[in-house]
């Protein structure tokens, strides 16, 4: 994916729009991204905090951390300029939609192995 300005990073989990024409030159953008997914072990820190205000700054709407060792998920919704006015986390008996698709509901437990 191409975040402005010049930024490609990679996420573990992209959630986009598809369309195989579009993709043959070039990378999803910011329009294009329903959520984006880090999976974290060690690098919890830097995936709340630096890659939460990269993908704020971009506009992604929809941005999961998931903790793999409290077994917790991080949720930022709601992008300002440099943050997320809404960070929530939410335990493995939780359950939660995606932004862009309120209707589809996942169990936080269902995402841990």
């Amino acid at each position: 994916m191409t975040l402005p300005p010049n930024s490609e990073p990679e996420p573990d989990i992209a959630v986009v729009r598809f369309d195989s024409r579009e993709y043959l030159d070039g990378h999803p953008t910011t329009d294009d991204i329903f959520l984006l997914v880090e999976v974290a072990d060690r690098t919890l820190n830097r995936d709340c905090k630096q890659k939460a205000r990269t993908y704020a700054k971009a506009k992604i709407a929809d941005y999961w951390v998931l903790d793999v060792n409290m077994r917790q998920v991080y949720v930022f919704r709601e992008p300002t300029d440099n943050s997320y006015a809404q960070e929530i986390t939410l335990d493995e008996n939780a359950t939660l939609s995606l932004v862009a698709f309120p209707e589809v509901e996942v169990r936080v437990k269902e995402l841990f192995p």
